[in-house]
């Protein structure tokens, strides 16, 4: 292990100043001590959770602990820069004999979540991004002790990811200032260092006459949306994202329902199922009669949502190819309803346009909203998240311990350049790219940013993907707190490496702005 290390740093001018060949063994030992309890805080969160901004009982759990359970730790700093539900921890070890101010000694910064969805608890797995932060950070904290290591840790409890973006938040306030080095890591579906896409979201309203004309309305605007959505650049999605009639910010809906009225149930059944072929992965339907309309017919259509349906065919799709092909049939007396909601003439969507590139998003957000102006009785937009790029140091680091057996032999780890989804880490990152090349030139903070996998190679256990109901359930498994232990350890090696060599710090911060 630390011949590996060695070889690493050395391969990129860089030297350790401590002898850390014990660092893996030591953290080991410190993760046996103390993860029991920090998981236990994560078990918690999963159990309660608490959506953008409303994170008390997070909030309150973690400030518990570290004053109450295990106080003397850490510097506790509770409801921070206007936040009611942000905190921060700080610890700083300054060897005996040390002479030089506390300013002089380096930091590096761990960020964590804790929010969860609207209906879909913790099914983007932010307990776990918590349950990283305070692990890999005291880890850290207690290595540097036993190793006499002068450094300095922040903790920063981030809330509020999946509304507002909450770092967007902090960073205005000051959160960040102080720490050229951020750090933090997130449970998906598979392990990588990739990029995360640019996002910014615009909920358009309609109004009809009657309920029948505001779902024709929205729909004809779905319409637009999906074959807009077939022009634009590779890596580029503007997706619906919320069910007609809701308003629930970043879930996908995996149940959509649509009422027909004006066609039998036969013919409702039949013009579904034609349209219902194999690239619906795992979506179904089903038909009934519904009393509240006259003559009308319910279509319930049930499938996969959260970031992966973006890019396939959704219950959501099935709807608008059902409303587009019964529109263009040339039968005379259908209308559209929602089942449950026949009285509402005011009707809410959002979509979610998702470029590769932050540069890209105004000119794509400009395209979407000029698509639907005319069906629309207003279009407003939330705060845009940038992008969040790929640093390569300690990108090469982290994948060189992962790939190691003091963190379970994952080889599956690797550079990729798929950004899956959004992140508001990109308000810490903020990185200015060249135009042409995309290479980044210089960021606001540096951030690394790992996505690791927590579906149990098991057939039968439960995965899906982020904003998902199974994901929410593979969020809680044994399985899934394993992953985090590992992640954790690499990521606490890796701050104690970085507080411990000026020359790795200074290449894994060099294109922060001073």
């Amino acid at each position: 292990m630390a011949r590996s290390h060695l070889f690493l740093l050395a391969s990129i001018g860089l030297t350790t100043a401590t002898d850390l060949s014990t660092l893996p063994a030591l953290l080991k030992n410190i993760s046996a001590d103390i993860f029991p309890d920090l998981k236990g805080i994560s078990q918690d969160i999963y159990a309660h959770p608490e959506t953008s901004l409303q994170e008390f009982h997070a909030h309150d759990t973690v400030v518990d602990y570290f004053t109450t359970t295990k106080p003397g730790l850490w510097d506790v700093k509770p409801h921070v820069y206007n936040l009611p539900t942000a905190f921060q921890l700080d610890f700083v070890h300054k060897p005996a004999g040390y002479t030089g101010s506390e300013d002089e000694i380096p930091v590096v910064g761990i960020m964590a979540e804790y929010d969860a969805l609207i209906g879909i608890g913790h099914a983007c797995g932010h307990n776990h991004i918590l349950l990283n932060g305070l692990a890999a950070a005291s880890m850290a904290r207690q290595a540097l002790i036993a190793l006499d290591i002068p450094g300095r840790i922040r903790i920063l409890g981030t809330p509020d990811e999946e509304n507002t973006g909450g770092k967007g938040l902090l960073r205005d306030a000051g959160a960040f200032d102080e720490v050229d080095m951020w750090m933090m890591a997130h449970p998906t579906s598979a392990n990588a260092v990739q990029p995360m896409g640019a996002r910014v979201d615009a909920q358009a309203n309609f109004v009809g006459d009657t309920h029948a004309d505001a779902v024709r309305t929205a729909y004809e605007a779905l319409v637009l949306i999906t074959d807009l959505g077939t022009t634009l650049p590779s890596g580029t999605t503007a997706t619906p994202v919320e069910d007609v009639g809701m308003f629930a910010i970043n879930v996908v809906s995996q149940k959509i329902l649509l009422g027909i009225a004006g066609l039998s149930l036969q013919d409702v059944n039949a013009t579904v199922g034609a349209l219902l072929d194999s690239t619906y992965i795992g979506v179904n339907y089903t038909v009934a009669e519904d009393d509240e309309v006259e003559k009308g017919i319910a279509v319930t259509m049930e499938g996969p949502g959260g970031h992966a349906s973006e890019g396939t065919k959704s219950p959501l799709r099935l709807s608008i190819e059902t409303f587009r092909n019964l529109t263009n049939s040339g039968k005379q007396g259908i209308s559209f309803f929602l089942p449950g909601n026949i009285t509402a003439t005011e009707l809410d969507i959002t979509i979610s346009v998702r470029p590769r590139y932050t540069m890209d998003l105004d000119s794509l957000l400009k395209n979407v909203t000029s698509t639907i102006t005319s069906k629309a009785k207003s279009i407003t937009t939330d705060r845009p998240y940038p992008a969040l790029e790929v640093l390569s140091t300690p990108g090469d680091r982290f994948i060189n311990l992962m790939h190691d057996a003091d963190h379970d032999s994952q080889t599956n780890w690797n550079f990729s350049t798929i950004a899956p989804a959004a992140t508001d880490a990109g308000f810490v990152q903020d990185a200015v790219l060249d135009p042409s090349t995309k290479q980044v030139l210089s960021t606001f903070k540096a951030v690394f940013h790992p996505n690791f996998g927590i579906c149990e190679p098991v057939a039968g256990a439960p995965c899906g993907f982020n904003h998902e109901p199974e994901f929410e359930q593979t969020a809680g498994t044994e399985y899934s707190y394993g992953r985090t232990e590992i992640v954790a350890r690499a990521l606490a090696q890796i701050a104690v490496e970085l507080l411990d060599d000026k020359a790795f710090m200074r290449e894994a911060t060099k294109l922060v702005r001073k």
